[in-house]
């Protein structure tokens, strides 16, 4: 048996002198460690320091003007329809993608040999480049050109232009939203679902809850909420970070009928070289992301059973 002086207690030096285990553990942490705060958590205080100022991009000069670029953004109407546009397109977005990645999921997982296929058919638009992507939308939802055009021409009904309506565009821009979300969302169901066993589907079965919806209602989605939780906040963040499909369909128009709260910091920011300005919506935008995923995490927890 081994005497007390023989044994190494975690954290504390060795009898050789050696270094403790938590000093190691720092060691190899401290590289990564190093690398999010100049990469990470730097930036983001610096952005809060120039949105205090009256920067703009190139000026060798900045004085320092307080909360004068929030008083100026609350008063901003563009500011407030942009807001109000990302919001919208959040709201059509994620609930789509989300519970149609779901279902397909659920009707995938019973599929042995063609799934596969599936898989990678549905996951494509994930490693296409949007911005490319985003080109060949714009012709196949062109109102006197491509397919849709062509459609409702057979059918005898007006032109549809998407991209040209303002009442139409931010329509055109959520349908490619979900094209391109549904793909991840599926692969992150289906990963989900490797978890519910398929004692649990037979049981289910030999109660009478062999129906689809009723399967997915009771069985499926309570054992997916975890799962859910990290879909959803993800599927948030992402749609609330659009900024591709704007820049290259639209820029945010017609008549500001799409812009978008990412695409209008870029614009201020690099067009309008308004660095302060730009910075505060920054601020703003990143306390919107943060307090949004807190919450829909702190709610989801409450009804997920882990």
């Amino acid at each position: 048996m081994n005497s007390r002086s023989d044994l190494e207690i975690p954290g504390q030096v060795t009898p050789k002198g050696g270094l403790s285990h938590a000093a190691i553990a720092q060691a190899f942490s401290a590289p990564a460690f190093i690398l999010l705060i100049a990469t990470v958590v730097a930036p983001v205080f610096v952005v809060l320091l120039i949105s205090l100022t009256d920067y703009r991009l190139g000026r060798l000069t900045l004085n320092f003007i307080g909360l004068g670029n929030y008083a100026r953004m609350l008063a901003d109407p563009f500011f407030w329809g942009a807001l109000r546009n990302s919001a919208i397109y959040t709201a059509v977005v994620v609930p789509v993608s989300v519970f149609g990645a779901l279902c397909l999921a659920v009707l995938l997982d019973s599929r042995r040999r063609s799934r596969r296929f599936y898989e990678i058919v549905y996951f494509l638009p994930v490693t296409s480049t949007l911005t490319a992507m985003s080109i060949v939308w714009s012709y196949l939802l062109n109102g006197h050109i491509g397919p849709l055009a062509s459609l409702f021409s057979t059918l005898g009904l007006p032109p549809l232009d998407f991209f040209a309506d303002g009442t139409l565009a931010l329509i055109g821009l959520a349908i490619i939203g979900i094209w391109h979300l549904i793909g991840f969302n599926l692969i992150l169901f289906l990963a989900g679902l490797t978890v519910i066993s398929g004692e649990l589907k037979e049981a289910s079965a030999l109660d009478g809850m062999d129906g689809f919806w009723d399967r997915l209602r009771y069985l499926t989605w309570p054992l997916l909420a975890p799962t859910t939780i990290v879909v959803f906040v993800l599927s948030c963040i992402q749609a609330f970070q659009v900024f591709d499909t704007v820049a290259v369909l639209t820029n945010g128009g017609p008549y500001g009928a799409t812009e978008m709260l990412l695409h209008k910091i870029n614009t201020d920011t690099f067009t309008g070289l308004k660095a302060g300005y730009g910075s505060a919506l920054t601020v703003v935008y990143l306390i919107l992301i943060g307090a949004f995923s807190l919450v829909q995490v702190a709610v989801g927890n409450r009804k997920a059973h882990f």
